[in-house]
């Protein structure tokens, strides 16, 4: 995919592509929490944007807690981090001719969300009376809308996302 140079692991490129997808995922994430703001970006004299040390870290973390997450991977569970050292053993054997065969394999990464727009949008219009028929108690609702309004994740049980949605 990346082109060959003196100057560029473009192997190594190619093989980051993929696992890209757990970095953007922590960048969304961290959109998500409201833990970027604009504070948090340098612009440099050449006009590049640069991380402050401190969100710098925080991206890291997540990146960190991303990778560390586990999946099903040859019928057993793995971090990401694991199953990316085995695809890199299994590009090694084949590039040094141990296999015949190359097939990377990545498993899905399954985003459990509960709280799409639609639920949020609905649990902020909830009236007394929609709460009371739904079965939330008043200090539940209290604290979901506001969870919503700070831009945090909400939990919506089973009972109460059917008669929501």
């Amino acid at each position: 995919m990346h082109e060959l140079s003196n100057s560029r692991a473009s192997l190594v490129y190619d093989v980051q592509e993929l696992y890209r997808w757990l970095v953007d995922l922590s960048v969304i994430q961290l959109l998500e929490e409201k833990k970027l703001k604009k504070a948090d970006f340098i612009v440099t004299e050449n006009y590049n944007i640069r991380l402050r040390e401190n969100t710098a870290k925080a991206l890291i973390e997540k990146i960190r807690l991303n990778f560390n997450a586990r999946a099903v991977y040859n019928g057993k569970y793995y971090s990401y981090q694991n199953i990316l050292y085995e695809n890199v053993r299994l590009l090694a054997n084949y590039i040094i001719g141990k296999s015949g065969k190359l097939q990377f394999k990545v498993p899905e990464f399954k985003i459990m969300r509960e709280d799409n727009t639609d639920v949020r949008n609905k649990v902020l219009s909830l009236t007394p009376e929609d709460r009371k028929r739904l079965g939330i108690n008043k200090s539940t609702l209290w604290y979901m809308q506001k969870h919503i309004k700070e831009g945090k994740r909400i939990k919506v049980y089973g009972k109460v996302m059917g008669k929501i949605r």
